[in-house]
């Protein structure tokens, strides 16, 4: 596969003038590129900006983070969603911790074995980190070479055909500038929809370009619907019982605060409880995992 030299200057070129600043971007340090990544994991960077600064000063490092209560993690990791990754990341501190002197990790292999870091979070770390000549293939880095390189969307490319093209084109001893260029370039050019493909630094080379793809429509998420899903009440769940005393709320209390208009499924919502609670985003006293509605639900204290 033929690379473009002056098609990679060209793009970091573009990225010194043009590139992003993020507070992450701003650190090599390990383990706040870890926390990062890890907030980064399917949520906006606007929503991430501010509150991985104050998660950071509250949990200054990994001793700091492994050492607090679960329940003072879960609740500076409000506003970001997805609260197993909050969990996750203690308990990946905890184990850096004990068993690797409080270093994070900078082989991929071993970040991969921690909770809540896969393949893409682990070569985040070792390359933004370490300076790993790893790749970094977020949805942007996928896009632009899936297009620049093949004129198709990702979605129209074999996997571990647009793979070795992304490890291909990764210029060897520049992953750590390389990888967040391509990042910008997605982020802010060859977007999904309405793409600017006449000031990208890729548009000489580009066989997306060349075939007269200058526009494209995102394809329809699929899923679950977030209002009334059962991702939304969890999300609820937590943010309330954020807001409660240590020593917690009862069932009755928390199905009346999620439901007040004397709605809702007490069964389903029991569901819910139990599933929290075997993820450890929450406890539940045995009469709570029942479902009496004087049994007590509180935030967990220790991750398991």
């Amino acid at each position: 596969m033929y690379v473009s030299t002056d098609t990679q200057r060209r793009v970091l070129a573009w990225y010194r003038k043009h590139g992003r600043s993020f507070p992450w971007r701003e650190t090599r340090d390990p383990y706040r590129t870890l926390v990062a990544e890890v907030m980064l994991q399917q949520t906006q960077t606007g929503r991430v900006g501010p509150i991985y600064g104050e998660f950071l000063e509250r949990f200054p490092s990994i001793e700091a983070l492994a050492r607090a209560p679960a329940a003072e993690v879960i609740r500076a990791w409000r506003g970001l969603g997805y609260n197993r990754r909050a969990i996750a990341l203690h308990v990946a501190a905890q184990i850096i911790a004990r068993e690797h002197g409080g270093t994070v990790p900078d082989d991929p292999l071993v970040l991969r074995s921690l909770p809540g870091v896969g393949d893409y979070t682990a070569h985040a770390v070792a390359c933004f980190a370490y300076g790993a000549d790893v790749t970094v293939a977020d949805v942007n880095v996928k896009r632009v070479l899936a297009r620049a390189v093949h004129g198709r969307e990702p979605r129209a490319v074999a996997p571990d055909k647009l793979a070795r093209t992304i490890e291909t084109w990764l210029p060897r001893g520049g992953a750590y500038l390389w990888n967040q260029a391509l990042m910008d370039v997605g982020a802010t050019l060859c977007r999904s929809a309405s793409p600017l493909c006449g000031t990208c630094p890729m548009r000489r080379s580009c066989s997306w370009r060349m075939k007269g793809r200058t526009s494209s429509t995102p394809p329809r998420k699929k899923g679950e619907r977030f209002e009334g899903s059962r991702r939304q009440a969890r999300g609820r769940v937590i943010d309330h019982l954020r807001l409660a005393v240590e020593k917690g709320i009862t069932v009755k209390d928390l199905f009346t605060k999620l439901h007040p208009d004397g709605g809702g499924d007490a069964s389903q919502f029991t569901e819910i409880l139990l599933r929290l609670s075997d993820e450890g985003l929450l406890q539940l006293t045995p009469s709570a995992r029942g479902g009496h509605p004087r049994g007590i639900v509180r935030l967990p204290v220790k991750t398991r």
